[in-house]
């Protein structure tokens, strides 16, 4: 790939997230969004923004310790917190960039084989994708006509989608050899959902249960500051589908996505000027409040990188291989 195909490639997330933003805000009279702005409970909602970025990084590097720890390296949350911290410099350009960067970091300090790290990705995606329909169906049924109905048969379909994956996947790695197709004989992609059990799943779902929860507490709490009231128990189905439209990678940080959801679901509640200037201040928010998080991490995060402890190398590979 030459230099210019690089940056070409470099630049579509931002580009897309340009042309998305553009669309939302040619629906909407930007004088309005400026006077959203003026108007907007501005203390109230960054001390709500403050307070919930430590929580969900702390959340966030609880979990993925647990994660780690269940499939491959015992690691404490002490450990993945500067690692999972200092991601968040990568999570300005995608929430992807980010795990491969903590994927990276778990690989060069314990041996974490990529796939075998690829593999319990996955696992934890999919219960996500699972989380996120169930949680959405509870609060579906409060959604006004064809949005309401929409959104619950969006919702179906992906745990439709994710349950027939994780079943698809989990015979394959305990299938024998011979029924499995010859690439994925032994792979090491499938090494977590072969050691995976029903007490797994079910924790790993209360988890990502509690951090949805986290941000339709944070959505609660913030959107009066803009004039946004959506009632709870529409937050509890909408935050969880605005937060997957924002994590997928066709734009930097989910901008232009999150706008463009936010402004198509909160519509019942509030004018589009407020939800705009809501949403583009949260997705703002998102990035300037890692950014000082990650710095802050950086130096500790180098500090577990140096470290090394052969024995956990071994182990992490004995893991990975079984």
């Amino acid at each position: 790939m030459s230099a210019r195909q690089r940056s070409w490639r470099a630049a579509l997330p931002w580009l897309g997230a340009a042309a998305l933003l553009a669309l939302a805000a040619w629906r909407v009279d930007l004088a309005e969004v400026g006077g959203a702005l003026r108007r907007a409970r501005w203390g109230a909602y960054l001390a709500t923004a403050a307070a919930f970025s430590v929580l969900w990084l702390l959340l966030d590097s609880l979990v993925l310790a647990r994660l780690v720890s269940r499939f491959h390296q015992p690691l404490s949350w002490r450990r993945m917190l500067p690692l999972r911290g200092a991601s968040y410099l990568l999570m300005a350009f995608s929430y992807d960039a980010a795990q491969l960067g903590l994927g990276l970091a778990l690989h060069r300090r314990y041996g974490v084989s990529a796939f075998a790290l690829g593999g319990t990705y996955l696992f934890y995606y999919l219960i996500d994708v699972a989380t996120i329909g169930a949680l959405g169906s509870l609060g579906a049924r409060s959604l006004p006509g064809g949005l309401g109905h929409a959104v619950r048969v969006a919702l179906a379909l992906v745990v439709a989608a994710a349950a027939a994956a994780f079943v698809l996947l989990s015979v394959l790695s305990r299938a024998p050899a011979e029924r499995v197709p010859e690439r994925l004989r032994g792979a090491r992609l499938l090494a977590t959902l072969r050691r995976a059990r029903l007490r797994d799943v079910a924790e790993f779902a209360a988890w990502r249960a509690a951090f949805y929860a986290s941000f339709v507490a944070f959505a609660a709490l913030s959107l009066p500051a803009f004039a946004v009231h959506v009632p709870l128990r529409a937050l509890v189905g909408l935050v969880p589908v605005i937060m997957s439209v924002a994590a997928l990678p066709i734009t930097a940080s989910g901008l232009g996505s999150t706008q463009l959801a936010m402004g198509t679901l909160y519509a019942p509640w509030a004018d589009p000027a407020s939800i705009l200037a809501y949403s583009v201040v949260y997705s703002a928010t998102l990035v300037l409040l890692r950014v000082p998080i990650a710095l802050l991490c950086l130096p500790f995060a180098s500090d577990v990188l140096r470290r090394r402890e052969p024995d956990h190398a071994a182990y992490c590979r004995g893991r990975s291989s079984a």
